[in-house]
């Protein structure tokens, strides 16, 4: 009981120091993210204004990393499932936003890939969990942990196939014709990895699979505007993919919809 005691504490200290630490790490990169991820710009770069979606997701994990703290949610289940997972997504997050400014494009790459893998699994987890418990699941895991990592799911998936074509570039292996080709097979493997998170997590919370393709399609559709003028075949097909997913999201949404008006079936009576 101790170790487990001692481990649930570490799992809330670890939750709040990595909201906190990816806030700063963010304040201390500054603009210099947004300098070098132009200095080595693809098909694949959204427009600036895409970026703002940080904000709400680090609101959001400050909260989520706060409410985690409290005494009485320790042995919360949900939040001992997913925690772990949280926490790492947050640290990792904030060496991101120190080692790519830096230059180290193929560190900062497999660091993001952790990312996706730590929030990715926390989405899943979070949907899953929250929809076995039903009632008995308390509210917070609706309103507050599923849209936290949906919101940070969503956005670092298109983020880590930003990255990928950005190290490319950066170790000089994307250029001529090579480049819309690797760019283009992206767009498209991130709208099925997209499309298959949204049907993984359709019957959790609204809200989580909701924030999840938010985002997606928000990345998607900043590339389309973003590279219009550089190359229309990249633009399309981010806003070709943009529509699939949002068409996938929309689907999921009809579902739940649905599931909520169906009327309860009568139990026999024997």
């Amino acid at each position: 009981m101790r170790s487990l005691y001692r481990s649930d504490v570490a799992r809330q200290a670890a939750n709040l120091a990595g909201a906190i630490f990816q806030i700063v790490a963010a304040a201390l990169a500054g603009p210099e993210v947004g300098r070098v991820a132009q200095e080595n710009e693809t098909l694949l770069l959204p427009a600036t204004y895409a970026f703002g979606i940080w904000t709400p997701i680090f609101a959001l994990s400050l909260a989520y990393a706060l409410y985690a703290a409290f005494p009485i949610k320790r042995e919360d289940p949900l939040l001992r499932r997913v925690g772990w997972f949280t926490a790492a997504a947050f640290i990792l997050n904030g060496v991101w936003e120190l080692v790519f400014p830096a230059g180290l494009f193929i560190l900062a790459q497999v660091v993001l890939v952790g990312v996706f893998a730590a929030s990715g699994l926390a989405y899943l987890m979070a949907q899953r969990q929250v929809s076995a418990a039903r009632a008995n699941e308390p509210l917070s895991g609706r309103w507050l942990a599923a849209p936290t990592v949906g919101l940070l799911f969503g956005w670092v998936s298109a983020a880590t196939l930003v990255g990928f074509a950005a190290t490319l570039s950066a170790l000089g292996l994307l250029g001529g014709i090579v480049e819309p080709l690797v760019c283009g097979a992206l767009i498209v493997a991130g709208g099925l990895l997209a499309s298959a998170a949204l049907l993984a997590g359709r019957f959790g919370p609204v809200l989580g699979y909701l924030t999840y393709g938010a985002a997606f399609v928000w990345a998607l559709v900043a590339v389309a505007i973003e590279q219009y003028d550089a190359s229309v075949f990249a633009a399309v097909l981010a806003a070709v993919a943009a529509l699939a997913v949002a068409a996938v999201l929309l689907t999921s949404l009809r579902q739940a919809r649905s599931r909520r008006l169906r009327p309860a079936r009568p139990r026999s009576v024997r």
